[in-house]
């Protein structure tokens, strides 16, 4: 019983950091890119932003606000920080 409720905390963590991503992306430029194959290459698109998002709302703490927060943010962040490595 106190697996499934860990699960299922985490499980809401995750979605809620996702949620953060796609609010993202709406805000950005209005849409929501769907995923694409071109050139042999598979663009993600907003799911990508949701993996990211999710991953880093579980990376922060066990808050949905914060979760929330790390979510619409962890796309951007992660993107500056390959930028400033090339």
């Amino acid at each position: 019983m106190e697996l499934s409720i860990f699960y299922i905390h985490w499980s809401f963590i995750f979605l809620a950091g996702a949620g953060g991503a796609v609010i993202s992306d709406i805000l950005k430029d209005n849409c929501l890119e769907l995923p694409k194959k071109f050139d042999g290459k598979l663009y993600l698109g907003f799911v990508g932003g949701m993996l990211i998002g999710g991953a880093a709302g579980m990376a922060i703490d066990g808050s949905l606000a914060t979760a929330f927060m790390g979510g619409f943010t962890g796309k951007a962040i992660i993107q500056r920080l390959l930028i400033k490595n090339n």
